[in-house]
């Protein structure tokens, strides 16, 4: 009892306030500044340089968003997952499905009903593609797991099931998601003039990037997702499912890829 006594608890199953010993990585920042300022004397002008570096970091973010469940999956569960781009298509076919059955909201002359309409089609692209990353899952990434090698094969393989399945469902035509009133148009600035729905897919983007980090390092599932990676035999001696926790980062995944493809 003695010894049980002087035992230091683990901090296995805590969350934490920070990873210690671990300091942000700035250098990927100061680079990406760091050329952005460089850019600044070819273009010749502030303002066309400001509108420039708008439009560029939005598109950024709207690759962050498809990319972040690829890299969530990747680094968590160990899985290469190079059909993670079907994904992408799910979610964009998804909410261009919802274009007819929501227009008069995304023609509406109301900002709420815009912006409602914007919200409910991002969701459904969500859900459908997180619906349809459960079944990837179990079919094409449980049978080969911890090998990476029938991972490319039959990931690139399912990808072009899917791809062809969306053709059959959609057909080949071109398909419109427009944008509503609300979202068109842009923020005057003096001389700078950005476009709105740039400045929303920044905030979008930002949203997912403080919510993943938030949830890797502040919660108990986060935590419990990190030590399966580290070791994952000594978390399921805890008693803890990793296999669950580990479909519980794909499905999100999934579904973060089809914000992207919305988006």
């Amino acid at each position: 009892m003695a010894i049980a006594s002087n035992v230091t608890p683990t901090p296995a199953l805590e969350p934490m306030a920070a990873l210690p010993g671990r300091k942000a990585d700035l250098i990927p920042a100061v680079v990406i500044i760091g050329f952005a300022l460089l850019a600044l004397p070819l273009i010749g002008s502030v303002p066309t340089w400001i509108t420039l570096s708008a439009a560029a970091l939005a598109m950024g973010m709207m690759l962050f968003i498809m990319a972040s469940g690829l890299t969530l999956v990747f680094g968590l569960m160990d899985v290469m997952n190079l059909g993670h781009a079907a994904f992408v298509a799910i979610g964009a076919y998804a909410a261009t499905s919802l274009v007819a059955p929501l227009n008069p909201w995304l023609t509406s002359d109301s900002p709420a009903q815009n912006i409602a309409a914007v919200v409910m089609i991002a969701l459904v692209a969500m859900v459908a593609t997180a619906v349809v990353g459960w079944i990837f899952e179990r079919l094409f990434i449980k049978p080969a797991h911890g090998n990476h090698l029938k991972q490319i094969l039959i990931t690139i393989g399912a990808m072009i099931i899917i791809e062809q399945l969306l053709l059959v469902v959609w057909g080949a035509n071109q398909m419109l998601l427009p944008l509503p009133p609300t979202l068109r148009g842009s923020l005057v600035f003096g001389d700078v003039a950005i476009e709105r729905y740039r400045l929303i897919a920044v905030g979008v983007g930002l949203l997912v990037f403080a919510g993943l980090i938030l949830m890797l390092a502040r919660t108990r599932v986060g935590l419990l997702i990190r030590a399966g990676v580290e070791n994952r035999e000594m978390v399921e001696a805890l008693g803890y499912r990793i296999r669950r926790l580990f479909v519980a980062v794909f499905v999100p995944g999934a579904g973060l890829a089809g914000l992207g493809g919305a988006m």
